[in-house]
């Protein structure tokens, strides 16, 4: 009998909830069976290792983060100036939906876990560049010219200020907004008058 995509799709995305809820350290087939409600066993039939299991999962974290990027493409407020990417910088950092506040944290296990695991950093690589594609998208529809550079600075410091919001409470000091103003100001200085 030939793989149920659906299936398929329900045993990566319970993946994920595992390792957002519990960590990498917490995937296994028996537990995606258990949550998922499926047959014991039925997890190692699509994926018969956990190595298998947890690069499909990366593999399907990397799609979501394309779809995410395609959404984005169509849904971008138009005009748009640079307030407006900062608006929307810090909405997507400060204020993620449930749904890519999960996809976040399922990618920063991911990102860690990549350093122990060399079999891992294709998706890693393949995240970070789903990450800038977004990044360059938003800067080009405000009309930014911004280099390769400029647009990989800008996602690496995104990142690290979406992990710091999605980890730790900060009640002191400067808000998300300001971060994003003081980035954008620092990796894409306006144009001189």
């Amino acid at each position: 009998m030939p793989p149920n995509p659906e299936r398929r799709t329900a045993i990566l995305d319970t993946a994920i909830d595992i390792i957002v809820d519990v960590g990498i350290g917490g995937l296994t087939h028996r537990q995606v069976d258990d949550r998922a409600g499926l047959p014991s066993g039925t997890t190692s039939n699509y994926f018969r290792t956990r190595l298998a299991l947890l690069e499909a999962t990366a593999a399907h974290v990397v799609d979501l983060h394309w779809r995410h990027v395609d959404v984005l493409k169509s849904a971008l407020p138009s005009p748009m100036d640079r307030a407006g990417v900062a608006a929307l910088l810090t909405r997507m950092v400060a204020d993620p939906d449930e749904a890519a506040r999960r996809r976040h944290l399922a990618r920063f296990e991911l990102f860690i876990e990549a350093t122990r695991r060399p079999e891992l950093q294709s998706f890693i690589y393949e995240l970070q560049h789903a990450a800038m594609k977004a990044a360059g998208l938003i800067l080009g529809w405000a009309g930014i010219d911004a280099s390769p550079q400029q647009v990989d600075q800008l996602t690496r410091l995104l990142n690290g200020l979406t992990f710091s919001n999605l980890t730790i409470d900060q009640p002191d000091g400067d808000g998300p907004a300001e971060l994003i103003d003081r980035m954008l100001a620092a990796v894409l200085p306006p144009p001189t008058p």
